[in-house]
């Protein structure tokens, strides 16, 4: 696996990696480890979706945070409220204000 693209998100670093010619995995992972593998958001067929979606992915994590949400498993969560998968959002390209009325709903 070969890293694409790395954007640092919060204390996070977002990376592109490349599974094959036509595979490219989504993934976060904390910079306090950065041997790990990280948690994979979604996988795209095209290197430019997936950085895309990267930067995009970016954008609703802070949004989700604001709102006092958090990132589990793959999912934005809060207790009490239903989560949201990120992969959905990401293939959507939700737009983070979209986002957020989906989270005050």
């Amino acid at each position: 696996m070969t890293i694409r693209h790395t954007i640092t998100c919060d204390d996070s670093e977002v990376l592109v990696r490349e599974i094959d010619p036509k595979s490219y995995q989504v993934s976060i992972q904390a910079q306090v480890n950065p041997l790990g593998k990280g948690n994979v958001l979604e996988t795209f067929p095209k290197l430019e979706e997936a950085i895309v979606a990267a930067e995009h992915f970016c954008k609703l994590h802070t949004a989700a945070k604001s709102k006092g949400y958090y990132l589990e498993n793959g999912h934005f969560v809060k207790p009490d409220r239903p989560k949201i998968h990120v992969g959905q959002l990401l293939n959507e390209r939700k737009d983070p204000e979209a986002m957020l009325q989906l989270l005050e709903n």
